[in-house]
């Protein structure tokens, strides 16, 4: 299990996981394709058939949008660019990747592997439905063929669309990127795109609840307008971040004097005398003065609260060559590239098997908000 989602398979290496929200668009969409689109086009089956095709339709349809995020994750991996995972959501997919693409041709290859990958699904479909067509059996297998082949060419199309976070819209920023080698000026120009595209389909899915009375595809609309619109936004925000923290050193950013646990302290001292008295999540600990791992509030979550006097926390610290580490001279915003992807809020600044500090993403937000007082400067 994880935390929003089921772990599905491993792929490649790539963990598949189904999000929660994912159970409730695959049952709108077997609902929607057996009570509406097949009684519509194929009216000599009997109800249970139709439910039957709903179904088939609806997982053979996520497996063609993990096939359009395994795309993305091979091309990303074929250029270096490690794919953690592959969430599965009620839009679609999302593959989590440990950094950005590092030219504008990389971005260009990856973004653009999703869309091709559908329409050779597209393709594929089309031919399964062409081929039973020519048989002379307009049967139930031949009218799933035909509207997955339909919903994959559409599937490509919309992610076409020029706008983060679609595909369109990181195909049109690798463009911009080559032509002005600036990827910072070209996020910003494709996010507002995106956001423009985003109001247009709240938009859109509003007129048709009030117009059409469309309650599926007004909702529908509405809720991949708020989701893309979030994207576009934090697409436009990170870019703005990088553009503040580039060429900023982590040594200038992070917090020098880091308290550090023992460990051999029992794991309520961890609790009263570190977590509470000075309120960290996430603390350095060492043996003497070795830094050997970090603990974390989680890790103390896990622990019955009856045993927390006799365990300590070297049982439950995660060992420092497993923790993710920074050098004082790593860019800030590489650092907050690899907090994002490691899911880490704080991480250690470490040089020669050393503490030097602790950089946290309340430290970048800080230094942020204090460079753009003093107008960027």
């Amino acid at each position: 299990m994880d935390s929003r989602g089921v772990r599905l398979v491993r792929v490649g290496g790539i963990q598949v996981v189904v999000d929660y929200s994912w159970f409730i668009v695959f049952l709108l969409i077997v609902y929607v394709a057996a009570e509406g689109a097949f009684p519509r086009t194929h009216g000599r089956s009997s109800a249970v058939e139709y439910w039957l095709m709903g179904l088939v339709f609806a997982l053979l349809y996520f497996a063609s949008v993990l096939i359009h995020e395994l795309a993305h994750s091979l091309v990303a991996r074929r250029h270096g660019i490690e794919v953690k995972s592959i969430r599965l959501l009620f839009f679609g997919g999302l593959a989590q990747i440990s950094s950005e693409p590092k030219t504008s041709k990389h971005e260009f290859l990856i973004a653009l592997a999703g869309p091709a990958a559908s329409v050779a699904v597209a393709f594929l479909f089309g031919a399964v439905w062409l081929v039973l067509l020519l048989a002379g059996a307009w049967s139930p297998a031949a009218v799933v063929a035909a509207y997955l082949a339909s919903a994959n060419l559409i599937l490509a199309l919309f992610n076409m669309i020029p706008g983060l976070p679609l595909d369109g819209g990181r195909v049109l920023r690798a463009l911009l990127w080559d032509r002005w080698d600036d990827p910072g000026r070209a996020t910003k120009v494709v996010s507002r795109l995106g956001n423009a595209f985003a109001l247009f389909l709240i938009l859109f899915g509003v007129l048709q609840f009030l117009v059409w009375q469309n309650f599926v595809g007004g909702l529908w609309s509405v809720l991949i307008g708020l989701v893309m619109k979030q994207a576009a936004f934090g697409s436009y925000q990170a870019a703005v971040l990088r553009e503040a923290l580039s060429g900023t050193p982590v040594a200038q950013i992070m917090t020098e004097n880091v308290t550090a646990v023992d460990w051999l302290a029992s794991v309520e001292e961890l609790v009263r005398n570190y977590i509470y008295r000075h309120q960290c999540t996430h603390l350095p600990v060492c043996s003497e003065s070795e830094v050997v791992g970090m603990v974390s509030l989680e890790q103390v979550k896990n622990v019955p609260r009856e045993l927390w006097a006799f365990k300590q926390v070297r049982d439950i610290m995660t060992p420092i060559d497993q923790v993710p580490r920074l050098k004082p001279t790593d860019d800030a915003a590489e650092a907050l590239n690899r907090m994002i992807s490691e899911d880490a809020g704080r991480m250690p600044v470490m040089e020669e098997g050393r503490l030097l500090g602790i950089l946290s993403r309340r430290d970048i937000m800080d230094f942020v908000k204090i460079r753009a007082d003093l107008g960027g400067r």
